[in-house]
C-alpha cells in the first residue's frame, strides 16, 4: 500500500485545525484566553481551507470528488457534512465573538457545541 499524502496532509490539517477550534472554544467556556481567541479562529480557518485544498489532490481529477457524494454512508460524505457544519458554526462563532463586549467572548452554548463539533469531525475523520 502506498503512501497517499493529500489524504494525510488533509487528516492532519482538518485534525489540528478542529483540535485547535475546540481549544478555543473549551478556553471560551472557562472565560479564559481572551487574547488568543482571534489569532486561535483564523489559524483553524486557515488549517481548515488548507486540509480542504488538499483533499483535491487525492483523485488528481478534483471532479470526480463529487462522485462520493451520492451516499450517506460514503465516508467523503459524512466527512464533507461535518466540515460544512463546523464551518458554518466557526463563522457564527466569529460573529458573535466580535460582537461581544470585549470582541473575544461567546456564548456558553455556543462554545460547548463548538467544542462538540469538533469532536464529531475528528471521530467521523477517525471513522
Amino acid at each position: 500500500m502506498e503512501l497517499q499524502w493529500p489524504l494525510i496532509l488533509f487528516t492532519t490539517l482538518v485534525a489540528w485545525s478542529a483540535g485547535l477550534f475546540g481549544t478555543q472554544a473549551l478556553m471560551a467556556v472557562f472565560g479564559v484566553g481572551k487574547k488568543a481567541q482571534v489569532p486561535a479562529w483564523v489559524a483553524s480557518a486557515v488549517l481548515l481551507a488548507a486540509g480542504g485544498i488538499a483533499v483535491f489532490f487525492h483523485l488528481e481529477h478534483w471532479e470526480r470528488i463529487f462522485n462520493g457524494f451520492g451516499h450517506l454512508t460514503s465516508g467523503i460524505t459524512q466527512e464533507l457534512i461535518a466540515i460544512v457544519v463546523l464551518a458554518v458554526v466557526a463563522v457564527a462563532y466569529l460573529v458573535l465573538m466580535r460582537k461581544s463586549d470585549d470582541g473575544a467572548s461567546v456564548p456558553k452554548w455556543l462554545a460547548w457545541l463548538s467544542v462538540a463539533l469538533s469532536v464529531v469531525l475528528v471521530a467521523v475523520m477517525a471513522h
